[in-house]
């Protein structure tokens, strides 16, 4: 065998050699990847966070930036739930305590009224069952906020809820207009979701002419349900837009009884169904857009 041939056999040796070492370092690197990427699932879906490396490459330093994401994420989780429930507890605390002074001024002021009967008595009894309004409904908010209701998610169909709401609001607005295209399925609670929708219906229809038209339409696109309710009330400012689910927020063209606390409860139970609403002006009035993504029984957020 000549040189060159001793040459060239050493050359194909070696890079055979570099080819299988650089196959198995590929497919280590995927074998690690691939678990990697089994521990982000695993923390997404269980909150179980994955285990550090002691190795010294880039993978390793990516895969321990990824712990420690998930601790500082696992973290925030916590501080945020004992926050909210300590928020839970207060408000709770000081709603217990106005419900016997409510009540005390409700019985006063019908004994008042039935001993001698005026408009003074009628507005003081008005403001305080709009006062014992406020406090329940804010209590109610604070505890869907808090998960303190559990929620019962089923696959529904989400025309049959819409139409038993319009049924309802048909006979509260007699001269309006209602109406509703498309349909969906998805896993959601019924009672919790039509009053959802309910809130955004009953503003839509508060905030139009007598002859005013809503129109809720239903988008499915297998992998999410989007909801919009537009009406031709003019719609708000825009500089409100962004106000518009906080507690407490009134537009300027707020009926003169509102709270403030129906959208910000529509926000809070999308929010526990992981959907994202939206407003905008639209059409001459407001559109307002729930996306609720499917979502499989199994898997937890």
């Amino acid at each position: 065998m000549s040189t060159l041939e001793i040459c060239l056999t050493v050359c194909v040796g070696l890079l055979l050699i570099v080819c299988i070492i650089a196959i198995a370092a590929a497919v280590r690197q995927s074998r690690q990847m691939s678990e990697l990427t089994d521990s982000i699932n695993d923390f997404i879906q269980n909150g179980k966070t994955g285990q550090f490396s002691v190795n010294d490459n880039e993978l390793a330093r990516l895969n321990n930036a990824v712990i420690d994401l998930e601790n500082i994420a696992s973290l925030e989780k916590s501080n945020t739930e004992k926050e909210t429930k300590k928020n839970v507890q207060f408000i709770s605390d000081v709603s217990h305590q106005l419900k016997t002074p409510i009540a005390a001024l409700r019985l006063y002021c019908e004994m008042d009224n039935a001993e001698n009967p005026n408009e003074h008595n009628e507005k003081e009894l008005q403001l305080i069952e709009k006062m014992d309004n406020l406090v329940q409904n804010l209590l109610r908010l604070e505890k869907i906020r808090g998960d303190a209701y559990k929620l019962d998610f089923e696959l529904n169909e989400i025309r049959d809820i819409i139409n038993e709401l319009v049924g309802e609001f048909s006979s509260l607005f007699p001269d309006k207009k209602y109406i509703i295209k498309g349909s969906s399925m998805f896993r959601c609670d019924k009672a919790w979701i039509g009053e959802a929708i309910g809130n955004l219906v009953k503003n839509a229809s508060e905030h139009t002419a007598d002859d005013g038209i809503i129109e809720i339409t239903i988008f499915d696109n297998n992998k999410s349900t989007v909801i919009e309710i537009q009406d031709n009330g003019g719609g708000i400012d825009e500089s409100e837009i962004g106000s518009l689910f906080t507690r407490f927020f009134k537009t300027e063209k707020s009926l003169p009884g509102s709270a403030g606390i129906g959208m910000a409860i529509t926000k809070a139970i999308a929010d526990k169904h992981h959907a994202i609403i939206t407003a905008e002006n639209k059409n001459n009035g407001l559109c307002v857009s729930m996306c609720f993504p499917h979502i499989d029984g199994y898997i937890t957020i």
